[in-house]
């Protein structure tokens, strides 16, 4: 991130923030009516133009508008993780002591936990325990209502993409000591040519029992709320 300026890090995270809420490519024209950043039309053109060259956005070809690639992503998740996961404590806390109440059964707690991380971050969530050969995956109606699915090859893709995590889970067991939520944006991913996609990986413990939580959607998916919640879901299980 040492080749942007302090105003085209401004601009490139209006812009990522921005396409994830809409799905759309982001013109200087819209940037310049919604946000008054005290400088000319021309300076947000120049400025997005650079940011096309340096990397971090791209522009579709029957758009003015850019849209994030995935260099640009990944000076947005990195910009975030310079922060601690605190607000959604409380209210995850409270849904996990609810459930542990209510559902004495160990295979259905994990699967109420998983549909509710699904359903709470809009992705596909999996959940694996080795110690009782099981994997739960809760979520494809979220997810595949997702704007970037309305075409059916990403969905096959998609599916692709989850068949060949689960071929390689044990692999991410072993890099536990990490202790931290691993974000693999498109082409970074380690195990799949799919580069659409971004995959949130974190190990957890649960009744005792060590596991991996993970969860996957479109590039486009709202990075600062889905690590915040898998990281506050990870320290509320381990309490």
């Amino acid at each position: 991130m040492k080749d942007l300026t302090d105003r085209q890090k401004n601009i490139l995270e209006i812009v990522i923030r921005e396409h994830i809420d809409s799905a759309a490519p982001i013109s200087s024209k819209f940037i310049e009516e919604e946000y008054e950043l005290g400088f000319s039309p021309a300076t947000i053109r120049g400025e997005l133009f650079e940011l096309v060259e340096k990397g971090y956005l791209y522009q579709p070809h029957t758009s003015s508008g850019r849209v994030p690639t995935d260099k640009g992503y990944r000076f947005f998740v990195d910009l975030l993780s310079e922060g601690e996961a605190k607000y959604l404590e409380s209210q995850l806390g409270k849904e996990i002591k609810k459930m542990r109440r209510e559902v004495e059964d160990k295979v259905q707690f994990m699967r109420e936990f998983t549909r509710y991380l699904a359903q709470t971050s809009s992705t596909l969530t999996v959940s694996y325990f080795p110690k009782d050969q099981l994997i739960l995956k809760e979520g494809w109606g979220d997810v595949l209502r997702d704007p970037d699915f309305t075409d059916i090859e990403k969905v096959h893709d998609f599916m692709g993409l989850v068949n060949d995590f689960e071929e390689n889970i044990d692999s991410f067991l072993l890099e536990e000591n990490s202790g931290t939520t691993r974000v693999y944006i498109g082409s970074e991913s380690p195990f799949s040519k799919k580069d659409n996609f971004s995959v949130l990986i974190s190990p957890c413990k649960i009744m005792k029992g060590k596991g991996l939580l993970a969860i996957m959607g479109p590039k486009r998916m709202p990075y600062e709320k889905n690590i915040k919640l898998v990281e506050s879901i990870i320290k509320i299980l381990k309490e």
